[in-house]
């Protein structure tokens, strides 16, 4: 099977020759590992058999005089000094004036331009989705500010729901687009995906009831531009998102990302959804990779094969998010070696 034949089927819970794979890194840890691997960056990917190639829109960021701060296509600045996703400046912190802020073009034209160069060049051996990362809560958070915005949710449903609306119209036209991307000179992309955090360690930042009243309708109008034209959707949400998962699956989520063991029971997942849902994830990026022997994270790959793939197929095995620059190689040979039996089982 190809690549893409493989995450076609394992997204559709049908038989593949073995499970696909993925590994994502941040840009300081790609680095290391290229160095490590002896590879270019570019080749990293296909070094480390990846089967998934997320597109994006063309739009270069923005970089302080001091570079500092970069700016995305939202005007929201992000800090270069961490691996992490904290807004070093949030332009709608004190701001409710909507209607004057410059919102983002969705309809410019040459932003697709790389993702149809993209998949020009992989003459269709991967599966490609467009990343809708931050698409809606933390797109909204990021904008505001993150306590502003919880508060807004709380306290200024009105201005939330305004907010959240602009957002969904952006991103529904971005999602057209890129659904007919591939009508003249392109192959067309193999699904959507999403990324919205919604959970902390032990719960939902806050109320299902909330969630469903606020996101829940707006993130089943972006599912559905790619499930109306037969393609399947990835979700990305850390934290324990438990008593959503339900409202995902009935707005036609495909695959579960990144299925952190740590808050999700992967035996549950399985049981009450395995029929309904791919899983996407799985190996711990939080405690296992970071911090366990080598032993224990082949330990673990082997114990989420076993739990979320007991029958050969609906996962998509990878680590639980991007592999940061804090895990040590010998951990990431671990992981490697774990993978590539499974192309010898095959």
């Amino acid at each position: 099977m190809t690549h893409k034949e493989r995450m076609r089927r394992a997204l559709e819970r049908e038989p593949v020759d073995r499970l696909p794979t993925q590994i994502n890194y941040t840009g300081d840890m790609g680095r290391r590992l290229a160095a490590h691997l002896g590879v270019t960056p570019d080749e990293l990917s296909n070094r480390l058999d990846n089967h998934l190639l997320r597109l994006d829109i063309a739009h270069p960021r923005r970089t302080s005089d001091d570079g500092r701060v970069e700016w995305d296509w939202w005007g929201v600045g992000w800090g270069t000094a961490s691996e992490g996703y904290l807004p070093a400046y949030s332009p709608l912190a004190e701001d409710y004036t909507l209607v004057n802020f410059p919102w983002p073009d969705p309809h410019a034209p040459h932003l697709l331009d790389d993702a149809a160069a993209a998949i020009a060049h992989d003459q269709g051996q991967h599966f490609t989705a467009p990343n809708f990362g931050f698409c809606l809560f933390e797109r909204a958070w990021s904008l505001r500010g993150f306590e502003n915005f919880l508060m807004d949710l709380a306290a200024n449903p009105s201005f939330t729901e305004e907010l959240l609306e602009r957002i969904t119209e952006i991103q529904l036209v971005l999602a057209g687009r890129f659904v007919n991307l591939g009508v003249d000179a392109v192959d067309g992309i193999d699904g959507g995906y999403f990324g919205d955090d919604y959970g902390a360690q032990k719960n939902l930042f806050f109320s299902p009831r909330t969630w469903r009243r606020m996101i829940k309708p707006r993130l089943a109008r972006m599912f559905a531009v790619y499930r109306d034209a037969g393609l399947p959707t990835f979700m990305h949400s850390d934290g324990d998102i438990s008593p959503i998962v339900p409202d995902l699956v009935e707005i036609g989520l495909s695959a579960l990302n990144p299925v952190q063991p740590e808050v999700l029971d992967h035996a549950w997942l399985k049981q009450t959804f395995g029929d309904r849902l791919a899983f996407y994830g799985g190996v711990s990026t939080q405690t296992v990779l970071p911090h366990g022997s080598p032993a224990e994270v082949k330990a673990a790959v082997n114990s989420c094969i076993h739990t979320l793939a007991a029958d050969g197929t609906g996962l998509v095995l990878a680590p639980s998010h991007r592999m940061m620059a804090d895990i040590p190689m010998e951990n990431v040979e671990a992981l490697l070696e774990a993978l590539a039996e499974l192309s010898e089982d095959a």
